[in-house]
This record gives structure tokens, sequence and C-alpha cells, in this order.
């Protein structure tokens, strides 16, 4: 059946950590969001300065907050990050989105550093999305943490390019197309891209799962998985050339595959593989 993400699309309480009321800072737009859908369940704001943000009372902590927390939002300096997941993970947390970056993406010593959080996340026997993504979004269980509104629809879109998203929101709208998932898949630290397809190939509201990937780690089980999901799986990744490598090395820290053995994986498990995002609509 594979992993169980259900902390991670519909959490009985949700907690923004480095949550903001600076514009500026990622935390001010996922509070923003994320207290959208306070009428579906608890969603708790916390800053260690305290105070108030977007009108709430902030608590300095997670262990502050008084109530068992399901979901974790870690938007921190890459400094505090560990003992922010730390924490999350004493306070009960069975889901981390890690938006904090300053790992595998900067080289050795910050890969060294994700495995070792990404390895007390799972003896926890939590999941992480991240680090290094711009979060999550499910329209289907008005779960909103990613700094941008999505229409809702039946298309699931799992990407390493946050923008990818907007500009296929602008593309779906004409069609009538809108997201019933959207995930920032990070450096994939802990829940990978193969974890995400499974569990959107068994979800309801999704009728068809788009992807953006740079790397797939484990090509073979990502083949399976788009072969196994029962809906079609659309892919676009990154172009075959020493640029588009380097990109993704440093957006994700990704290494590229080889774009004749994505073809070939794509062709065997019947999957739509387009060169834009245009033929993603």
């Amino acid at each position: 059946m594979g992993r169980d993400l259900s902390a991670l699309f519909d959490p009985v309480s949700v907690a923004v950590v480095g949550a903001s009321d600076d514009p500026a800072k990622y935390g001010h737009a996922i509070a923003a969001q994320a207290i959208r859908a306070n009428g579906r369940r608890p969603v708790h704001l916390v800053n260690r300065r305290g105070g108030t943000v977007l009108g709430r009372t902030v608590a300095p902590s997670l262990s502050a907050v008084g109530e068992p927390v399901d979901l974790a939002v870690v938007s921190v300096p890459a400094a505090g990050f560990e003992d922010a997941v730390d924490e999350a993970l004493r306070c009960g947390a069975r889901a981390i989105v890690a938006i904090t970056a300053g790992f595998a993406e900067t080289g050795d010593a910050g890969r060294i550093r994700q495995q070792a959080v990404a390895e007390r996340v799972r003896a926890a026997g939590a999941v992480m999305v991240g680090p290094n993504c711009l979060g999550i979004a499910d329209n289907t269980t008005d779960l909103f943490l990613a700094s941008d509104t999505f229409t809702p629809g039946g298309v699931a879109l799992l990407s390493q390019s946050g923008n990818l998203a907007l500009e296929l929101q602008l593309r779906f709208r004409p069609h009538g197309l809108g997201f019933s998932r959207f995930v920032s898949l990070g450096n994939q630290a802990d829940v990978t891209l193969v974890d995400l397809l499974a569990d959107c190939a068994r979800h309801e509201g999704t009728q068809a799962i788009a992807v953006y990937a740079e790397d797939f780690g484990d090509g073979r089980a990502f083949a399976e998985a788009a072969a196994d999901a029962g809906k079609p799986v659309v892919l676009l990744t990154a172009g075959r050339g020493d640029a588009s490598a380097r990109s993704a090395q440093s957006h994700t820290g990704a290494l590229t595959t080889s774009a004749d053995v994505v073809s070939a994986a794509c062709r065997d498990a019947g999957v739509e593989l387009v060169a834009t995002p245009r033929e993603l609509t």
C-alpha cells in the first residue's frame, strides 16, 4: 500500500513554525494561506518572539501550543531547522513540511545534515516533505500550505518547481482544469516522488497526475508506480544538456537523469512524456 501520508494531506491539526507578519518572509505567505481553512482543523501560528501574526495570538514554541500538532510547517532559518524539527517530533507531529533551504542543494555538508534530520524523522514514525520546498496544498481536504491559491480540480501536481505550478494555473484555467493537490518536492530527503505518486494514485479526488522532476532517485520504482497508477501520468523533465544538470543541482541538490533513460522508462510505463509546460495542458 505504500507509505501512510494521511497526516500530510489531511492532518488533524497544523502548526506554522516561523509564522511572520513580514510580507517579505515565506512564513507570512504560508500562515495567511493556512488560516483560510481554520474551520476544518486547528491552525497554530508559532514564532519565538510571540505576540501576534495576522491578528492571531502566536505561541513562542511548539511546546507552548498546549495541544497536539499533527503537521508542522517549518519555515525558519537553516541554523534553527534541526531544533524546530526535533521539537515537532517531540510534540507528536506525524508530518513535517520543510520549507527551510540550505541543505543538499549547497553541497556535501548540507547533504549530511539533511540525511541526519531525515533519519530522525523516520525513526519517529513521521514523514517529511523537503527540505527546500515551497509547500503543499490539498483542495479536497482544505489544506493550504503553499504561498498561492490553487483552483480546485482533478489534477495532482508533483513538482520540483514552484513557478511551474503558477504557470500551469494560468494554462489550466481556460480549459476548466484545476488542482486536487500540489506538492513542491524539494530535496526529497524523506518523502519521495515515488511515495507521492503512489499516494495520488489511491486518492479519489485525483483524476490525473502531472509531474515535473529533475531527478527520479529510483527510476525503476518511479516507472513501476506510474504503470500501476491506474490513471494518466504526464511527465515534464529537465533537458539533457549540461546547463539543465547544473540548474537542477543548484535548485534541489538533484542530479538529472539521462534523457534517453527517461524516454525509455516512460514508454515502458505508459507515461506521457512532454517537453514544455504548454503540453501538460
